[in-house]
C-alpha cells in the first residue's frame, strides 16, 4: 500500500482571502477586519472594528451569512472560502 503524504495546511494571506471574498460578495470600500478559521474554512469580515450583531440573514446557496446591527450591515461570513483557491485545504 502506498503511503499518503501528510496533509499540509496552507493559510491564505489577507489579500488572497479578500480577492476570493469579492468573487462571492460585494464588499464596501474602507477598512475591513478579517477572521479566518482554517479548521472550518470560514472567513468572517467585520465592516466595523467592534460589532454586536442583532440579526443575521443567510444565503445558503452562496454559503454566505450577513450580520446586522439594526439596519446596518456589520459583518459577512463566507463558508468554504478556500475551495476556490488553487491549493484548497482538502483532506
Amino acid at each position: 500500500m502506498a503511503q499518503r503524504e501528510p496533509r499540509t495546511i496552507i493559510t491564505p494571506g489577507k489579500e488572497e482571502l479578500l480577492k476570493a471574498a469579492r468573487r462571492r460578495v460585494s464588499l464596501p470600500l474602507g477598512e475591513l477586519w478579517l477572521d479566518y478559521h482554517d479548521d472550518v474554512d470560514t472567513l468572517y469580515i467585520r465592516l466595523k472594528e467592534k460589532t454586536q450583531p442583532t440579526r443575521s440573514e443567510s444565503n445558503f446557496d452562496d454559503m454566505v451569512v450577513f450580520d446586522y446591527e439594526g439596519k446596518e450591515m456589520v459583518g459577512i461570513e463566507i463558508m468554504d472560502i478556500t475551495d476556490q483557491l488553487k491549493y484548497a485545504n482538502r483532506s
